[in-house]
Formats: structure tokens, C-alpha cells, sequence
């Protein structure tokens, strides 16, 4: 992909999860939380507004675009880290645990780390696939088990299901730890590597399906709890991006998905 491409993906993809955030933590903010609402609405608006502008912008004018970004992005950084300052202080009224913040903070991080690449006009490079399982396995644990905690008690098949991924992905992830240290050794790629990516596409297309299935459920009020079809679709997404950029280090055929497609509204 040239550099154009390459911006208008990420940013594509990027605009839309942080866009998705500002909206969780509309949905989860008590009422008394008047002054977190309007910051987390202006972030939802921002984001909104740059996502429906980025297909009309000239590749003379992608780096100011990148720059607005950045600095939209950095506030909100501020901001999700001050939701997790006063949960740890019982200081707010939430329906949003702090970890699940804490994981929405690492997603941002990871997208500010592809700004410091198209801010300077360079295409981000191919990072190893153990710095994409590092993000993303424990961010998919997370999936998991939101899914679990938000079904009622009677989807007993469904809370099976999320508890028995959210157990393999947390596996995933600290085996994942392990051999990050191995490339102390100067080895980027050994058998146990290449089992590990095979078997982590494999469990994670298996965790989309099931997504894709939770999201139908929900938009057609098929199944009982607090999970929402957005919530699926953003979770979906996300681990579709994965897959891409796990087939992009590990030089494999991608993912028939789009991470960018545009979002559930329901």
C-alpha cells in the first residue's frame, strides 16, 4: 500500500474504536456525572467528525489531519486516565470497571504509536506478531469475559462459551510474555512461534464467529443481558485488525473482514 493508503486505513479503522469508546463510557457514566458526560460527548462528536472527513482529504493535508488527531487523541488519553484516577479513588459513578478502561488506554497508546509514524509522513512498519499478541490477546480476554459478565444468568451456553475463551486467550497471552523474552536470544521466528500463531488465528476466527452470532442475537432480541450488538461489532472489528496484522508480520494470506466497516448503530 502507498502512504496514503496506509493512513487512510489506520486512521479508518482507529476513528471509529476511539469513536466507539467516547460512546461506552456515555452509555456507562451515571447521570451525576454531568461534567465526564459532556467531556466523553465532545470526544464522541470529535471523533464522529474527523471519521466523516477523512475520505474528502487530499494527501497534501494528511499530516495537519494526523497532527488534529494526535492531539484530540492525546486528551483523550488524559481523559480515560482520569475515569480510572477516580475509580481507584471512588470518586465516580460508573458502570465501567477500571480495567476495562485500562485496556481501551492501551488501544489508544498503540494507535498514538502509529501516529508517531504518519505524522512524519513514513508508513508504519511491520511490527514482530509478539507485539501484536501482547496488545491484543489480553484485550481479547477482556472481550471474553465482558461478554460473560453482561449475560443474564439463564444464557448459560453463551456465559460457557466467553468463560472458555476468555481461559484460552489469557493462556495465549502468557505464553505470548514467555516468548517475547526468547528474542533476547536474536531468534525472531522458531517452531513454538510459528505453532503459537497458527493456533491463536485459529481460536481468534473461532471468537469472531461467535461475536458475529451475539451480534445477530442482540439486533434481533434474541438473547437476555446488557451486551450490546455494538459492542459485539466493535469487538469484532477489533479482533479482525488483529488478524490483519498478524498476517502482515507473519507474511500469511489476511483475513476476509474489514476492520473499518462502518459501525452498528443499533
Amino acid at each position: 500500500m502507498t502512504f496514503k493508503q496506509d493512513a487512510l486505513f489506520e486512521h479508518s479503522f482507529w476513528l471509529q474504536v476511539l469513536g466507539d469508546h467516547s460512546r461506552f463510557i456515555l452509555e456507562t457514566l451515571a447521570p451525576v456525572e454531568r461534567e465526564d458526560i459532556q467531556k466523553a460527548e465532545y470526544f464522541k462528536q470529535n471523533y464522529d467528525s474527523l471519521l466523516n472527513g477523512l475520505r474528502e482529504i487530499p494527501e497534501d493535508q494528511l499530516l495537519t489531519f494526523t497532527q488534529n488527531v494526535k492531539k484530540l487523541t492525546e486528551h483523550f488519553r488524559e481523559f480515560k486516565l482520569s475515569l480510572i484516577r477516580k475509580h481507584l479513588t471512588g470518586k465516580i459513578k460508573m458502570n465501567m470497571t477500571p480495567t476495562f478502561i485500562n485496556h481501551m488506554v492501551n488501544e489508544l497508546e498503540e494507535y498514538l504509536n502509529i501516529i508517531s509514524y504518519l505524522e512524519k509522513g513514513e508508513k508504519p512498519p511491520i511490527f514482530h506478531e509478539l507485539h501484536h499478541h501482547l496488545l491484543w490477546l489480553v484485550d481479547a480476554a477482556g472481550h471474553a469475559g465482558t461478554i460473560n459478565d453482561k449475560m443474564d444468568s439463564v444464557e448459560r451456553d453463551i456465559k460457557y462459551k466467553s468463560a472458555a475463551f476468555t481461559k484460552k486467550f489469557e493462556d495465549f497471552y502468557l505464553k505470548a510474555v514467555e516468548l517475547t523474552g526468547y528474542l533476547r536470544t536474536n531468534l525472531h521466528k522458531f517452531p513454538a512461534l510459528e505453532k503459537m500463531n497458527k493456533d491463536v488465528k485459529l481460536e481468534m476466527r473461532l471468537f469472531r464467529m461467535f461475536l458475529e452470532e451475539l451480534e445477530e442475537l442482540e439486533l434481533t432480541e434474541q438473547v437476555l443481558g446488557t451486551f450490546s450488538a455494538l459492542m459485539a461489532d466493535h469487538m469484532s472489528r477489533e479482533e479482525c485488525y488483529y488478524l490483519m496484522k498478524l498476517a502482515e508480520s507473519t507474511q500469511t494470506e489476511p483475513p476476509d473482514c474489514n476492520p473499518a466497516k462502518k459501525r452498528v448503530e443499533k
